[in-house]
């Protein structure tokens, strides 16, 4: 995957006091100014203080830490009351809920179906690993200690009744924990959170779908709509689809690039913005004109978009101790406006006819329910909330609220008129079930709301059955059990909010998730579309700070990934995204010889005829295979990596140059050829990168050999094998005939054919540099030791490596 970095240096230095100072160096980054100031001072007061050991602890020699260490308490008072008197579940489950709240979350995984050796790996599953673990585990774990997810399609994803604690420390599973570490590392699969891949379940993705992932990092549903698309496409042709994955920060940018790149795609991009401000790229004078020459694409525009929100992530509270300790209900507060701009700059990139999942790993009414109700607001009669409880009927879920209530500093509110003034610039209208808003234009098509104590009877009901129960369309409820004393006269939202999707932990034994399917019915009007990047509608004489919101993401967002970062990536992070809001000022659209963003190399079009045809020529690269035009590189001199991307992204990237490289692209594409300095006369000066090599295999026609599987074997095996060493002597002298340079070894199984074995998928290859008097594997040492293993598995060879 093309990518560009900028590197930085940290340097820690402990001084005297206990206080904590930060070096900051790097030629390329040097953030100055008030707000990096700002930012440092805010480092080091929410740094950790190095705290003095017990006199006891001290003197045993720092063996005794299990002495000093503060037991990890799973209580918090406020939590509970908060929930509560939300009603989140029904009173009869509150002692249920929390009790699976306290464990420990199970691990879970993923199979990725486009992987080549997809069949071993459940067969593996199915036959080894889920027979030992019912005889070795059963006792500890249950029967069941490893099975399928039922609601997950094709048996693609697995639930293990132990935490991946217990997965790293059990010595019984430590032959399975091996297994998921290495088939995780290749790309086979994807170990990630239950609840985490139902989002880009329901966003129906199609074979010509352009996605947005808005706030994709770590990665885990950008890999698995990489799996849909590449799953829906013909044999031997790239999807017409793309997935354009988005995030705020460098660091987690460089992480999610690190996660997607074993998906090997050219069909992705990975972009660096702020989600509420994502640009259109519109060639339009103003939003009028978008509409009005459908033959050429006015700017960008997706048919699905995946809006997972930064959050407070109390939904992950299984996870970790870290979130019983500092919970508190300002945490969703302090999101709720930035989440309700980032999905209305979702729904004002969302195609008309498109589908948009709005999702949160956060229990919190305010970040949940309250965005979805303000979505509909400000969106009028161009957006409507999909019943989708058809779809996925195994999942188990929950319908929406549709009332609640808000608290700010212990403090409870049924309506923004009883907020004082002085904390109406923190707890604004479009929290509450009954603000207007702009709601009157909104027809709720004869839909009624669910009684907030059918809930837990209403898991997996067909929501439009749900007009038995008692309200009225005005939102005000004929029949309010007053359970808590607090939730008395609470007014309902006028949404049909119950088509939304709660999934609670004791349910499935889960973590905790929030899902709500946008379908857009027609385009938004000037005002709506313009009013996705400014303060909240209602908040009149309220002053809203859009800039001052990624303070409040750098302190909250995704909980789960927080624990990945550290805190001084993120003060940098943040002084970078302000020094690029600056460079956005001023003549800076205009398209420059170097890169519009500072810090990032330029993406350029790889046009050099003279190596292009030397590489067709070289390789045999039949004319079907559209190469031109496909090149990319990210050097302005010589290029020592060429990229290859699809036909979709190669439009994405004109409409990029055309408008004056509005996206920062900071990685797409998949690497498909590298410069070499080898001394063997080798007439072409690129060789073929192992990554690109399933996607141009089809397509070659020269420098490539045959070999059966033990010396294919044992090429993995020792790397670099002399000619005449090869079992088949046919071979042998096949490779010593062979010109020198870079080749292709092919894995000649059964009874196949060889004009047809390159054009199959499921062909084993590898990219080998024929030597002076050897034969040399070009692979890297994860990907060698997996097809050693597809090996050992298939013909029961030797699967151990000569060390790297």
């Amino acid at each position: 995957m093309l990518a560009s970095r900028t590197p930085v240096s940290l340097h820690h230095r402990i001084v005297a006091g206990g206080q904590r100072r930060r070096c900051i160096g790097g030629s390329e980054r040097k953030p100055q100014g008030r707000h990096f100031t700002q930012a440092l001072e805010s480092l080091w007061r929410h740094s950790p203080r190095i705290l003095p050991r017990p006199a006891a602890a001290a003197a045993t020699g720092g063996d005794a830490k299990s002495s000093w260490q503060t037991p990890v308490v799973l209580e918090n008072a406020a939590f509970e009351e908060y929930y509560k008197v939300q009603q989140i579940v029904h009173k009869e489950e509150w002692d249920a809920f929390m009790s699976v709240l306290r464990k420990p979350l199970p691990a879970t995984f993923r199979i990725n179906a486009c992987c080549q050796f997809y069949k071993d790996i459940c067969s593996k599953l199915e036959n080894d690993f889920r027979r030992y673990l019912e005889s070795e585990v059963s006792c500890e774990y249950g029967e069941d200690a490893i099975r399928p997810l039922p609601w997950y399609p094709g048996n693609l994803a697995w639930h293990l009744n132990f935490s991946r604690k217990e997965l790293r420390k059990n010595q019984a599973l430590e032959s399975f924990h091996e297994f998921l570490k290495h088939e995780s590392e290749v790309g086979n699969i994807t170990r990630q959170e239950a609840v985490s891949m139902v989002p880009p379940l329901f966003l129906n993705v199609q074979p010509d779908h352009h996605i947005l992932d808005m706030c994709a990092s770590p990665g885990s549903k950008t890999f698995q709509l990489l799996e849909m698309i590449h799953q829906s496409k013909e044999p031997g042709l790239l999807p017409g689809a793309l997935v354009m994955a988005n995030d705020l920060y460098v660091q987690r940018c460089d992480l999610l690039i690190h996660n997607t790149k074993r998906m090997c795609t050219a069909n992705l991009i990975v972009t660096n913005h702020e989600a509420q401000n994502f640009p259109d790229c519109s060639l339009a004078k103003d939003y009028s004109e978008a509409y009005k020459d459908t033959c050429k694409p006015q700017g960008l525009e997706f048919d699905r978009i995946l809006c997972d929100v930064p959050c407070s992530g109390d939904g992950t509270i299984r996870k970790g101790h870290e979130m019983w300790r500092k919970w508190n209900s300002g945490m969703g507060n302090q999101l709720h406006l930035l989440q309700v701009n980032i999905a209305m700059r979702g729904i004002a990139l969302l195609k008309v006819g498109g589908r948009m999942v709005y999702s949160t790993c956060s229990m919190n009414p305010v970040e949940n329910e309250a965005v979805v109700a303000e979505l509909l607001r400000r969106s009028g009669n161009s957006v409507e909330l999909l019943d989708v409880s058809s779809e996925l009927p195994e999942l188990v879920r929950r319908p929406g609220l549709s009332t609640w209530k808000v608290q700010d500093r212990g403090c409870w509110f049924q309506t923004h008129d009883d907020v004082p003034h002085d904390k109406k610039n923190v707890v604004l209208p479009s929290m509450f079930t009954s603000s207007n808003g702009t709601e009157g234009s909104h027809t709720v098509r004869g839909d009624v709301e669910v009684n907030i104590d059918d809930r837990s009877s209403l898991r997996n009901c067909n929501i439009e059955e749900t007009s038995k129960n008692n309200h009225d369309m005005d939102g005000l409820p004929i029949n309010t059990n007053k359970k808590f004393d607090c939730t008395s006269n609470i007014l309902n939202s006028k949404f049909p909010l119950h088509r939304c999707m709660r999934i609670v932990p004791h349910d499935q034994n889960s973590g905790a998730f929030f899902i709500a399917v946008l379908h857009k019915l027609s385009p938004l009007n000037g005002c709506q579309i313009q009013g996705t990047k400014i303060q909240h509608p209602l908040a009149k004489g309220i002053t809203a700070q859009p800039q001052k919101e990624p303070e409040s993401e750098t302190r909250l967002y995704k909980t789960s990934l927080t624990r990945q970062q550290n805190i001084v990536s993120k003060v940098v992070d943040s002084a970078e995204v302000l020094e690029s809001s600056r460079a956005e000022s001023g003549d800076s659209m205009r398209l420059q010889k170097q890169s519009r963003w500072k810090g990032v190399d330029p993406v350029l079009f790889f046009k050099d005829e003279v190596v292009i045809k030397s590489i067709i020529s070289f390789f045999g690269i039949k004319e079907s295979f559209p190469l031109r035009g496909h090149l990319v590189t990210r050097s302005t001199d010589n290029a020592r990596r060429i990229y290859y991307v699809s036909k979709s992204v190669k439009n994405i990237l004109e409409l990029n140059t055309e408008v004056g490289e509005q996206l920062k692209i900071v990685s797409l594409g998949i690497k498909m050829f590298e410069s070499h300095r080898s001394k063997d006369c080798s007439s072409c000066a690129y060789r073929l990168s192992y990554e690109g090599l399933s996607l141009l295999l089809p397509y070659i026609s020269k420098r490539i050999l045959y070999a059966s599987p033990l010396d294919f074997h044992r090429l993995l095996q020792y790397r670099s094998i002399n000619f005449a060493y090869f079992v088949d002597a046919r071979f042998g002298e096949e490779a010593a005939s062979l010109m020198p340079g870079c080749c292709v070894v092919v894995l000649l199984e059964g009874h196949k054919h060889v004009d047809s074995i390159c054009k199959d998928p499921s062909t084993v290859a590898i990219v080998c540099w024929r030597g002076k008097g050897t034969m040399n594997v070009m692979v890297s040492p994860p990907d060698r030791k997996d097809l050693l293993e597809r090996m050992a598995y298939r013909f029961g060879l030797e699967a151990c490596t000569e060390g790297d």
